[in-house]
């Protein structure tokens, strides 16, 4: 019988969040074993881990979920992050810039360099256009600046605005609590100049086609696996509780 996986790689950023993760899913495991949860865990994202068949769940964005994988997977859950200003199963983007820099708003940074994890993220991509598309109608987001840097990941963005390569990046809000939590001296290079649109936060999902359980029966496990974690887990992960966002609220970031 070929290995099964979990895919934990969405916010497991350094060793305190990857054994964090993985508690919760193995006392899930023990208090529900007619679920089947994998024991063996991937720390990824790449697109290979999530659609193989060895992957059973994976925690994923919500905006490729929709562009590229709704034939695919299908969302099972969703956390509800412990974060200042936020409800329900949902997150947001900080707008950051260095903390010697001028500008003190997105519409200050007009022709400037930016910085995005990738055009199919939803928390360092896709608000960041929304804010200057939508929200505040200045120009179509290419445009508006000299350049934008895609990084692979919002620390590498961090990182590029520290090193003075970028001037804006939009940044996950957990991901930059994540960081700034193993590295609290990142936070004092760095100013928060706004807020982006909420937007429902990064699922859970499993295959379309075979599905490892229910949504029930696996909100309930985690939900009590969150119960029983330690305390240092359960402040690393961040999470109040599971709970299900269905398919059609994700497509709203397309």
């Amino acid at each position: 019988m070929e290995k099964e996986f979990i895919g934990i790689g969405m916010y497991s950023i350094n060793d305190e969040l990857e054994k964090a993760w993985q508690d919760l899913f193995l006392i899930a495991g023990k208090l529900s074993p007619g679920l089947g949860l994998p024991i063996h865990f991937l720390n990824s994202i790449e697109e290979n881990v999530i659609v193989s068949s060895q992957t059973r769940i994976s925690h994923i964005c919500g905006l490729p979920l929709v562009s590229q994988f709704q034939e695919k997977l299908i969302p099972i859950c969703t956390p509800h992050f412990d974060l200042e200003g936020l409800e329900g199963p949902n997150y947001f983007s900080y707008f950051m810039v260095s903390k010697k820099s001028q500008i003190r708003s997105v519409t200050g940074s007009r022709g400037l360099v930016a910085a995005i994890s990738s055009y199919d993220s939803q928390s360092g991509s896709n608000v960041f256009r929304n804010e200057i598309e939508v929200a505040k109608k200045l120009d179509f987001f290419d445009d508006f600046y000299k350049k934008i840097v895609t990084t692979g990941s919002h620390k590498n963005s961090i990182q590029k605005i520290i090193d003075n390569e970028v001037d804006i990046a939009c940044i996950d809000a957990i991901s930059y609590k994540n960081i700034n939590r193993a590295e609290p001296e990142i936070g004092d290079k760095l100013r928060i100049i706004g807020r982006s649109i909420i937007s429902p936060a990064p699922p859970l999902v499993t295959h379309k086609d075979n599905p490892l359980c229910s949504s029930r029966g696996l909100i309930r496990a985690l939900n009590s696996a969150l119960n029983l974690m330690d305390k240092e887990s359960k402040d690393a992960l961040r999470i109040k509780r599971f709970s299900f966002v269905p398919f059609d609220t994700y497509n709203s970031q397309i």
